[in-house]
């Protein structure tokens, strides 16, 4: 491994009394990402006494030349079953042709399909020259009988093993349009499967199709190893979620991310907006799997602070340290940056001075805590309950809208009309549709993952 020599650093402003400083163990042009740390509060009213201010962590791959990318070691899993027949399983062998005739010769790829039983089609193996029989293999898939995803995913497991490489992108890709009903198959169970995987280095994409599947399995399974979760709607939209996957992967330009957060003695952190991580006293790890050329990941922590009890008129948020390993030449790359905030007698001007994109866009993580308790209800069948939540959330949306920049604003918008048509559904007599749960789900995903929803992703338009 070649530690990257030090130092220097980048400097971010907020405002002109406060900076944010990120520094780096490697040469600014080495550093394949930006990282920031800002705060939606830089100067706090003394007057209000204890307040909640937010900070985000943010993380921006550089751009990079395609053809500098990863290899890759990609399993695709394909659901055959019964239900996949006719247009589903055509549309599923075109993507899996296209995504083949993307790869390099020394790209390692292998099938595994599924249906009552799991049969290893194409076991792995550099493209090479062997692209054409690949395809005549996947053209040659029939529908069959029930589905046994759990034992196709660990089948896909096991054949990114004969090739793994931690300089590879090690990854499943699994598409399946129905619930499993063969092995294991609860979404507790699966999900242990996807954190195994994910310790032995291997990632699992899930993409469900149609609005049979189980989504709440689906998301499980990616979130347990930093992977991507896709609803496709139309099978047609099938082919463009694979390239949009394969150009993620070829553009990787950072592996295993951490970030780890402390918080210094008063200021109390209240929770990681949309995220599942707890905070231990004043210190909490969030871990990312990889990083694409300019994607961006996003992290908001609500705290608490009282001006009124602090020494010094400015202090110091947040401080967080990230690290990682650059795709390019394996360098570790640590990142270092802290936030703070001016306490003032003067309310207006702390009025002027909060920063309405990160408070926006903390508005859109919270209403992802929001939406997964609502969904909670609506599965318990308190649809009363679920509505009422949704209500209120979508108000909270609509005031965060009005103050909020002109994009943010948009999603703002965009997260309310979805709520009012879940809301509409609950309040009829079929209940909230299947294509309803998995947007909104999609959508949890999407946050709990910390990454911004570009909507086009989730397959449905």
């Amino acid at each position: 491994m070649k530690i990257a020599p030090l130092p220097t650093l980048l400097v971010v402003a907020a405002l002109p009394a406060i900076s944010l400083v990120a520094r780096t163990e490697a040469p600014a042009n080495r550093a394949p990402l930006n990282f920031s740390v800002m705060t939606d509060r830089p100067l706090i009213d003394r007057s209000g006494g204890p307040q909640e201010v937010v900070v985000r962590v943010e993380l921006t791959g550089h751009p990079r030349d395609r053809r500098a990318r990863q290899p890759m070691n990609l399993a695709i899993v394909l659901d055959r079953s019964g239900s996949m027949s006719g247009a589903k399983l055509e549309q599923a062998r075109q993507a899996a042709e296209m995504l083949v005739d993307r790869l390099a010769p020394d790209d390692i790829f292998s099938l595994v399909t599924y249906d009552t039983e799991v049969t290893v089609l194409v076991p792995p193996q550099p493209i090479g020259q062997r692209a054409d029989a690949i395809r005549r293999q996947i053209r040659a898939i029939e529908p069959g009988g029930s589905t046994a995803l759990y034992h196709g995913v660990e089948a896909g497991g096991r054949q990114l093993a004969e090739f793994f490489d931690e300089k590879r992108i090690n990854r499943v890709l699994l598409l399946s349009d129905g619930i499993a009903n063969v092995g294991p198959s609860s979404n507790q169970e699966i999900a242990r499967l996807g954190q195994s995987l994910a310790r032995q280095g291997r990632s699992v994409t899930t993409i469900g199709l149609g609005d049979d599947y189980n989504e709440d399995l689906m998301t499980a399974l990616a979130e347990a190893s930093d992977a991507n979760y896709y609803h496709v709607a139309d099978v047609e939209a099938l082919p463009d979620v694979f390239r949009r996957e394969l150009g993620e992967l070829e553009t990787v330009i950072a592996r295993r991310l951490t970030i780890d957060i402390e918080f210094p003695d008063g200021v109390e952190p209240l929770g990681i907006l949309g995220r599942g991580e707890t905070i231990a006293g004043n210190r909490t790890r969030i871990a990312f799997n990889t990083l694409a050329a300019e994607q961006r990941r996003e992290v908001f922590i609500a705290c608490r602070v009282d001006p009124t009890v602090w020494k010094e008129a400015t202090t110091t948020l947040a401080r967080a340290t990230l690290t990682c390993q650059a795709a390019e030449d394996d360098s570790d790359v640590r990142l270092t940056g802290e936030v703070a905030a001016k306490a003032t007698d003067d309310r207006a001007l702390a009025a002027k001075a909060q920063v309405a994109d990160i408070a926006a866009q903390a508005e859109i993580y919270r209403n992802t805590d929001a939406t997964r308790l609502a969904l909670a209800k609506a599965d318990g069948g308190d649809r009363a309950a679920a509505q009422a939540m949704i209500g209120s959330q979508i108000k909270r949306l609509e005031a965060a809208a009005a103050s909020a920049p002109a994009p943010a604003a948009a999603t703002l918008n965009a997260e309310a009309d979805q709520l009012r048509q879940a809301e509409s559904e609950l309040g009829s007599s079929a209940g909230l549709s299947k294509e309803g749960r998995k947007q909104m789900q999609w959508n949890v995903f999407q946050r709990s993952n910390s990454k911004p929803v570009d909507r086009s992703a989730s397959g449905t338009r």
